[in-house]
């Protein structure tokens, strides 16, 4: 029984675990104090080939910001002119382009590097650490994805492990990797939500577990919300700060703001554990007279509260929306597991005190829980080929009608395996082959819909006299997809579908 690997492949870090073949768990040490590594890659020059990963790369973010990439899980499986890249990519100080895919891609030295390539780079990285560990190479593994991933997303998480020398046995989204964790532990029958707020998601999921069986009931969260986005509240309030004692504008500059944000991580640590800190960054700016300007601030924890509070009660919302869909109260939920670094932050557990319950960083570590998560679904997978959980549809499943209207195929918290089929009557009149897309997407009138596939209705069923066909479309929640068209006196034929998944 060869190990597998579970890896939690993070905007912020990466961390990996797997079970040994006495079935001891084990963690990856990055160092001899930490198991998570940076997710941050430095090319010290041209050659791609050769940059560092982790802590090393993370030192370089002051000297060297434009070389240096950090957070670009954000940014993988995404089109490079999608609403979201557009909206986020002029916080870094590196550049963020389109690659020959379309999708989005890093300029480094005038060299374009796919962000996939990027995500390779640690994933070799961590199991190379793995493999000096274990004293045995692996080549299989358990990635892990935030809940609201997008197809595109997952499919560039998997390819990343595939070139990583990874045969991927299975993708699990992290909520469910930490129940996963949890469930590991507790016997009991249970209902417990999972609270994850990591370095660039949030996903809440509710569940049952029972007699070490993990049932996902729902899914929901936040996809464009994470610690990232606190730091970077907190460096706009230092950015204010500077232009209010010194008058001097610093937000046009992202390698500046990009050292603000280093900063704002360096505090919301320590007021975790302190009551006021001292944030200090020298030079961050000149003034006319050529003089420098320093940031220098005593930041208090009910002032950095204050600033991330719209933040924390975002993620509130989510889990009430959440709740709400199940018919669920605080109450009703026997422990509330909180994943993900940024849980560590005291407002957030103080927000979270109308549950009954919150795990202790005893019960699930907050940054290597999902790591362990799948570490365990690979251990089940290679033992019995069986996951130990039941998993829903996190986004739902649609398709476009030519004039803009969307019809859903698949619901979104649909358990799953699930196979959905429609039937679509009065197809709109057109004198041309007609395409129906087929998309997921949380929201049906988001400009970032995720295109699955594309049905062609020839022209000729179009134009036939006396022919009025209705489209059947059966989709499954792996985006499987078959489509024919039906007509009057039994006629159907088998359409075309061109699949942009990849």
């Amino acid at each position: 029984m060869e190990p597998v690997l579970g890896i939690d492949f993070g905007t912020t870090n990466t961390s990996a675990a797997w079970f040994d073949q006495t079935g001891r768990l084990k963690v990856v040490p990055v160092t001899d104090k930490s198991a998570v590594l940076p997710s941050v890659v430095w090319f010290p020059s041209a050659d791609s080939t050769k940059c560092l990963v982790g802590q090393a790369a993370k030192t370089q973010l002051v000297d060297d910001a434009k070389h240096t990439l950090f957070g670009t899980k954000r940014f993988i499986g995404r089109r490079f002119n999608s609403e979201y890249v557009s909206q986020h990519k002029g916080r870094f100080a590196f550049d963020l382009v389109e690659g020959a895919d379309g999708y989005t891609a890093a300029l480094i030295y005038g060299q374009m590097i796919p962000l996939v390539d990027v995500a390779t780079v640690i994933v070799k990285d961590i199991v190379a650490k793995a493999t000096r560990a274990a004293k045995h190479p692996f080549t299989q593994c358990v990635m892990t994805v935030p809940a609201h991933a997008s197809v595109r997303q997952r499919e560039a998480v998997r390819r990343a492990a595939e070139h990583a020398g990874l045969t991927v046995r299975a993708i699990v989204n992290e909520p469910t990797a930490a129940a996963l964790f949890y469930a590991n532990l507790r016997s009991p029958k249970q209902t417990v939500l999972i609270f994850d707020l990591g370095g660039g998601t949030f996903d809440a999921t509710l569940l049952r577990v029972e007699a070490r069986v993990v049932k996902v009931l729902a899914t929901g969260g936040d996809a464009f919300l994470g610690g990232s986005d606190f730091d970077e509240r907190l460096a706009d309030a230092f950015a204010a700060h500077l232009e209010q004692t010194s008058g001097v504008s610093v937000r046009e500059s992202r390698t500046v703001m990009q050292r603000l944000a280093l900063a704002a991580e360096y505090a919301k640590i320590q007021l975790s554990r302190a009551e006021i800190v001292d944030v200090r960054v020298p030079v961050v700016a000149q003034r006319p007279d050529g003089s420098f300007v320093d940031l220098q601030k005593k930041l208090t924890r009910d002032e950095m509260e204050q600033i991330v509070a719209p933040l924390v009660e975002r993620c509130i919302s989510a889990c009430d929306d959440l709740l709400g869909r199940a018919k669920l109260r605080p109450e009703d939920i026997d422990e509330l597991v909180l994943v993900g670094g940024q849980t560590r932050m005291p407002i957030v557990r103080k927000r979270l005190a109308h549950f009954p319950r919150l795990s202790s960083e005893k019960d699930v570590h907050p940054e290597l829980g999902v790591a362990v998560g799948a570490a365990i679904l690979g251990r089940n997978l290679s033992r019995t080929n069986a996951s130990g959980l039941s998993d829903v549809v996190a986004m739902p499943i649609s398709i476009m009608l030519p004039g803009g209207r969307s019809v859903e195929v698949i619901p979104s918290n649909t358990p799953v395996p699930c196979v959905k089929t429609i039937t679509l009557d009065n197809l709109p009149t057109w004198s041309a082959p007609v395409p129906l897309l087929v998309f997921e997407s949380l929201d049906q009138t988001s400009v970032d819909r995720e295109i699955i596939g594309t049905v062609h209705i020839s022209e000729e069923w179009r134009t036939t006299p006396n022919v009025t066909p209705s489209l059947e479309l059966t989709v499954g929640q792996d985006f499987a997809l078959t489509a024919k068209l039906l007509a009057p006196g039994g006629m159907q034929t088998q359409l075309q579908i061109v699949d942009h998944r990849r």
